[in-house]
């Protein structure tokens, strides 16, 4: 007897829709021009082209390509193994090493977590300044206003941190630490201060001006470790006076793991400036100057004022940044402090698209390039400067995000640009 034809049934027929409609959604949103997606897309294309780069610097997987012809596995063999060690001591440098963290929970005890979690906490700990640093910046681009000062804000709010940190011996940790915070973020604001005023009342270029500050700032940073009541002169070379226990930012896991409050400090400055860009008023002014300076003065806004205010303010969170340096890690002032902090600043701002999320991201993957290049010198035989290449490589992609949708056909969203940052207008104007 012939059956009749197999019938679906509705139940499985809309669970197997249902299924396809999920997974096209999902190869939409991978193959859509989010920026998340062009984050990762970027991410992964600066690491293809670093993968070269290492391949043909070490010696071993370099010599091995004269094998190709003959002993071609050979030749895979060896490159994949450099890059896998590589790679391997970067991440185990970066978040530690999967074998200690297996030792830390079948033997547990603070010791062992301790082990397991300092590579992480140095990360975080290389992190946090470039984090607060790249929002402060982020908060002037986005208004417009094209500060590459970030070196002398860094220094003033350090300078002015320290002098709170070495003084006031009988102060409390607690309003002791605070009152060092308050103190760098005025100390950003002071510097900030010049080159907005100059811009604001004589239309000089504030690209210009805080070039020249930097140099400035690192010069009178010399001059008070040298030769004032900051100098500890104890040694031959210029140092700052050590910072008070009462005003250093408390570690939030024991003396063993180096992981302070500047964690927390970061979290609060990264809400407060997704709040207050995306949430409040001046934050409405600034993008709004930012995007549309005519449209900003039909508006009604006062923009000189608001200049002003966006320089102030940017300038107060970068200055929070060495603060938290200062009281954190450093705990002294030296004539390299903040080291190039400054200049990573501005690209990790740039790399994060000026938004506070992306900063974040920009900011821990510097930490993790920072932190993870010593491991990977030390066991797999890389040079520590080849990071910095990997991270000139990796923002090159990022700068370039209409390049990176081409590469993987990425699909424009609608009312979106591709087209990289303009942070440019302070040039001429």
């Amino acid at each position: 007897m012939a059956s009749g034809p197999v019938v679906e049934t509705p139940t499985l027929a809309a669970g197997q829709t249902g299924l396809r409609r999920r997974v096209s959604a999902a190869f939409t949103t991978i193959r859509s021009a989010r920026p998340a997606v062009v984050f990762l897309f970027s991410l992964l294309s600066g690491i293809i082209v670093s993968a070269f780069v290492i391949v043909f610097s070490v010696p071993a997987s370099r010599s091995a390509w004269g094998g190709l012809f003959s002993h071609p596995a050979k030749t895979f063999s060896a490159n994949a193994d450099t890059l896998a060690s590589a790679y391997g001591a970067l991440l185990t440098g970066a978040f530690g090493s999967p074998g200690l963290f297996s030792t830390a929970i079948t033997h547990a005890s603070v010791a062992n977590w301790a082990a397991a979690i300092k590579p992480f906490g140095s990360t975080l700990t290389a992190a946090v300044p470039l984090a607060i640093a790249g929002l402060g910046l982020s908060i002037a681009y986005r208004s417009g206003v094209f500060s590459i000062g970030a070196q002398s804000q860094l220094i003033c709010g350090a300078v002015l941190a320290s002098w709170v940190g070495f003084s006031l011996p009988t102060l409390p940790m607690v309003p002791h630490v605070a009152l060092g915070l308050v103190a760098a973020l005025i100390g950003g604001a002071l510097a900030a201060l010049v080159p907005a005023i100059l811009k604001a009342r004589t239309g000089a270029s504030e690209v210009i001006v805080t070039i020249m500050l930097n140099y400035i700032m690192g010069g009178v940073l010399i001059y008070l470790i040298s030769d004032t009541f900051f100098s500890q002169q104890v040694n031959t070379s210029p140092e700052g006076r050590l910072t008070l226990p009462s005003a250093m930012l408390p570690l939030l896991f024991g003396n063993n793991i180096p992981i302070d409050a500047g964690v927390i400090v970061a979290a609060v400055v990264l809400l407060g400036g997704w709040l207050l860009l995306g949430r409040s008023r001046l934050g409405f002014e600034f993008e709004l100057q930012g995007t549309s300076p005519g449209a900003s003065r039909i508006a009604g806004v006062r923009q000189k004022r608001t200049f002003v205010m966006a320089f102030l303010v940017s300038g107060a969170v970068v200055g929070l940044g060495g603060g938290v340096e200062i009281l954190g890690s450093v705990h002294q002032l030296q004539s390299t402090f903040g080291g190039d902090i400054g200049v990573l600043a501005i690209t990790v701002a740039f790399v994060g698209r000026n938004r506070p999320l992306g900063i974040m991201l920009a900011a821990l993957l510097y930490g993790v390039l920072q932190t993870g290049g010593l491991q990977m010198q030390g066991q797999a035989g890389v040079s520590y400067q080849l990071s910095n290449v990997i991270e000139a490589v990796i923002v090159l992609f990022m700068t370039a995000p209409a390049l990176v949708a081409e590469i993987y056909r990425l699909r424009p969203l609608a009312n979106s640009s591709l087209r990289s940052l303009n942070m440019s207008r302070g040039w001429g104007r």
